[in-house]
C-alpha cells in the first residue's frame, strides 16, 4: 500500500533551492556635467560721486508731506556731464533705496541745487566748495579772484559779537555759528518782537547775483525801513562801516509777503570785502531759498 503521507517532508529537512546565478556587476557610467557658468557681474557704474545730501524724510518745512526718505547724489556720468541722482525708499516696506531719477544739469542748475541743499543743512560748506570747484574745472569756468569764504575767523567772530552787543534796543541775545554763518537771535526791548540776524560773506556764485524764483528784490534807503528795530540795526551798521546798501527781499509765493532786509556793508573792520547782514523775524527766513537765509534756529 502506498504511503499517503509521502509528500510531507520532515521538519528537519530544508527544501532544496536552486543556486542563483550571480549577475555581472553593473558598470555606472557617469553622466557628463555641464561646465559651471561664471556668475555675471553687473557692469561697473561709471557715475562718479562728488557729494551726497543728508537723508530726509517725513514732513518737510517748505514742501508737501513726504511719506518716504530720500537723498541726492551729485557728480558726473560716463559722458562727463554734471548729474544729480535722487534715491528714495519707503520705510514701511523695509527696502533699500531705489533710484528715482538721474538728471543732467547745467552749471547754474547744479549751483542752485547745491545752494538749496546748503540752505536746508543737507550738505556742508566745504562740500559745496569742493563740488563747485570740480564743476568749474569741467565747464571751463574761471576761478574767482577772491578766496572762497569758509567762515569767519575768531577775530572776525569776536568783532561781530561785540558789534551786536552795542544794540541797546535789542535784548536776550543768543549767538551761534555754523558753516560760515554767524547768527543772532534777540528780542526788542519794547513789544517783545523777535528778530534774527544772519552774517556771512558772499560766495563766488551767490544766488544774490541772479534771479531767485518767487523772490523780488527792491533796493531801498535806510529811512524807508518801517520797522523801528531793523532801522536801529541799519543805523548801527552804517556808523561802523564805510558804505551800506539795503535790499528788501519779498516772497511773492506767500500770502503774507514775508520780507527780509539784506544789508551789504563795505569797510566793516576787521572784515575785508563785503559783509552781508540779513535781518527778519524767525518765521520769514524759511520762505527764501538761498544760502544762510534759511538757517533755522535749531
Amino acid at each position: 500500500m502506498k504511503n499517503p503521507f509521502k509528500f510531507f517532508r520532515p521538519s528537519s529537512e530544508k527544501p532544496k533551492t536552486e543556486p542563483i546565478a550571480e549577475s555581472p556587476e553593473e558598470t555606472v557610467i557617469p553622466t557628463p556635467t555641464e561646465p559651471e557658468q561664471p556668475v555675471k557681474q553687473p557692469p561697473a557704474d561709471p557715475f562718479v560721486e562728488w557729494c551726497r545730501s543728508q537723508v530726509r524724510g517725513g514732513i518737510e518745512r517748505r514742501e508737501r508731506n513726504d511719506i518716504f526718505e530720500a537723498y541726492n547724489i551729485y557728480g558726473v556720468d560716463e559722458h562727463d556731464r554734471l548729474t544729480c541722482r535722487r534715491y528714495h525708499r519707503y520705510p514701511e516696506h523695509e527696502r533699500d533705496f531705489d533710484l528715482s531719477y538721474s538728471r543732467t544739469l547745467t552749471f547754474d542748475e547744479l549751483n542752485r541745487r547745491l545752494l538749496s541743499e546748503l540752505d536746508k543743512g543737507d550738505i556742508k560748506l566745504p562740500a559745496y566748495h569742493d563740488c563747485i570747484a570740480k564743476a568749474r574745472a569741467l565747464c571751463d569756468i574761471p576761478s574767482p579772484d577772491a578766496a572762497e569764504f569758509i567762515g569767519f575767523t575768531e577775530n572776525e567772530t569776536a568783532a561781530l559779537r561785540e558789534f551786536c552787543e552795542t544794540f541797546d534796543t535789542l535784548t536776550d541775545k543768543e549767538y551761534r555759528s555754523s558753516d560760515g554763518v554767524f547768527c543772532v537771535a534777540c528780542r526788542s526791548v519794547v513789544g517783545d518782537e523777535q528778530l534774527n540776524l544772519r552774517f556771512r560773506k558772499p560766495l563766488p556764485h551767490d544766488a544774490l547775483d541772479s534771479e531767485i524764483a518767487g523772490v523780488s528784490k527792491t533796493p531801498v534807503e535806510g529811512y524807508d525801513i518801517e520797522s523801528l528795530w531793523i532801522m536801529g540795526v541799519y543805523n548801527r551798521l552804517r556808523d561802523r562801516c564805510q558804505s551800506c546798501r539795503v535790499t528788501v527781499l519779498t516772497s511773492e509765493w506767500s500770502l503774507q509777503k514775508e520780507k527780509i532786509f539784506l544789508m551789504q556793508a563795505e569797510g566793516f573792520s576787521p572784515i575785508d570785502g563785503t559783509l552781508l547782514l540779513a535781518v527778519a523775524d524767525e518765521t520769514s527766513f524759511p520762505r527764501f531759498g538761498f544760502y544762510s537765509l534759511d538757517f533755522s534756529n535749531k
